[in-house]
């Protein structure tokens, strides 16, 4: 019975974990990327109104994430709701996100100012958004599989 408890423990651990994790990458990470890359934040070709509106979204993807950190962190598994009240903002980042894939070519966007890929045809942005939705996804099912209380 106690290695099972034990058991049960690492897996709702390791869940809170990889939710942790996706929302550094999705909004903490993300955010420090975009103002850091010259091409985007800081891009002086950029009109002031682009650059502020840019600004937004990386002020609201990085409030979104610390509320959905201090929810994974603060879950139990009598809690259970925090993490998925938490997985629900970080969806709603990561959502909008797949709605700018889904209409890029609509509005004239592209994936990457240099049209970077990886391995010849994978966009980093979509490998790094896609990580931390792959993240979350398995984060809070380790966290629903052993999280409910009985």
């Amino acid at each position: 019975m106690s290695s099972e408890r034990s058991s049960s423990s690492t897996t709702w651990v390791v869940g809170k974990t990889l939710c942790i994790v996706s929302a550094v990458t999705y909004g903490l990470l993300t955010g420090l990327i975009d103002v850091l890359d010259p091409h985007h934040l800081r891009n002086p070709d950029w009109p002031g109104h682009a650059r502020f509106h840019l600004l937004w979204l990386i002020s609201a993807g990085a409030i979104g994430a610390l509320a959905s950190i201090h929810l994974f962190w603060t879950a139990t598994p009598r809690t259970l709701e925090r993490v998925r009240t938490g997985a629900l903002l970080g969806a709603l980042h990561i959502g909008g996100f797949v709605m700018a894939v889904v209409f890029k070519g609509a509005a004239g966007a592209e994936f990457d100012a240099n049209g970077r890929v990886l391995l010849g045809f994978l966009p980093p942005n979509l490998l790094h958004l896609g990580t931390s939705a792959a993240l979350l996804f398995a984060g809070v099912s380790l966290c629903h599989k052993k999280g409910a209380v009985p």
